[in-house]
C-alpha cells in the first residue's frame, strides 16, 4: 500500500503553524493520521484490497480497486470507519487529562462534524450513498450525490464569502471539495464502464 500526504496538505499545515502554532500542527496531524487509520482498519476487517491512502485536509482518502463492486454492507463500514476512530479519540480525550486537551478535543469535534456532512467525498456523503442506493440505482444514486454535493459546495461558498477574511481556510477547503466532485462528475461514466466490465469478468 502506498502512503503519501496531498500537496495541497502544505499550505494548510503553514498557515496553522502561523496562527496557531507547532501544537496545533501537530495534534492536527495526528488526528488525520488516526481518523484515516480507522478507515484502514474497517477497510482490513471487510477485506479490502487498499491500493494507497491520501492524507486529506479533511481526513484522507484510501483508493480501493472496485470499491464500488462490494457489498454495501462492507462499503458503509469502511465509510464509517474514520469517523468510528475519530468519536473514540474524542471520548479518550475527555476523559484523559493531558496537556492540549481542550484543544484536541475541539480538533475532534472539528473532524467529526466536517466528515459527517452528507456530501461527497466526505465520510458521510459515501455512507449516505451505501445507504440510498440499490443494485438498480447504483450509478443514479451517485451521480445524483455528486450533483447535489456540487450545489451545496457552491452555495456553501458563497455563504463563506459574505463573511470574509475569517472564512479564508473553510473557503479553500470548500472549493478543494468543489474541484473534487467536478472531476468525479467529468470521470463518472469511465468509472461506471470500469465496473460494469470488470462485473462481466467475475460472471463469465
Amino acid at each position: 500500500m502506498k502512503f503519501r500526504l496531498h500537496p495541497v496538505l502544505l499550505p494548510v499545515f503553514l498557515y496553522l503553524m502561523i496562527v496557531g502554532g507547532l501544537s496545533v500542527y501537530v495534534l492536527v496531524f495526528i488526528s488525520l493520521l488516526l481518523h484515516e487509520l480507522g478507515h484502514l482498519i474497517a477497510a482490513k476487517l471487510t477485506g479490502m484490497r487498499v491500493r494507497s491512502c491520501i492524507i486529506m485536509p479533511y481526513g484522507g482518502e484510501i483508493v480501493i480497486p472496485g470499491r464500488l463492486l462490494a457489498p454495501k454492507k462492507d462499503r458503509l463500514l469502511v465509510a464509517l470507519g474514520g469517523p468510528i476512530a475519530t468519536i473514540i479519540l474524542l471520548l479518550l480525550s475527555l476523559f484523559i487529562s493531558f496537556p492540549g486537551g481542550d484543544l484536541f478535543v475541539r480538533i475532534q469535534l472539528g473532524l467529526l462534524l466536517l466528515n459527517l456532512l452528507p456530501i461527497l467525498p466526505l465520510d458521510g456523503g459515501q455512507a449516505l450513498v451505501a445507504l440510498l442506493e440499490t443494485g438498480d440505482t447504483k450509478y443514479n444514486t451517485r451521480t445524483i450525490m455528486i450533483i447535489y454535493s456540487i450545489l451545496f459546495l457552491s452555495a456553501a461558498i458563497i455563504l463563506l464569502i459574505t463573511h470574509l477574511p475569517t472564512t479564508i481556510p473553510y473557503i479553500l477547503l470548500a472549493i478543494f471539495l468543489l474541484i473534487q466532485n467536478i472531476s468525479a462528475f467529468r470521470y463518472r461514466k469511465y468509472e461506471k464502464a470500469f465496473i460494469e466490465l470488470k462485473l462481466k469478468q467475475l460472471t463469465k
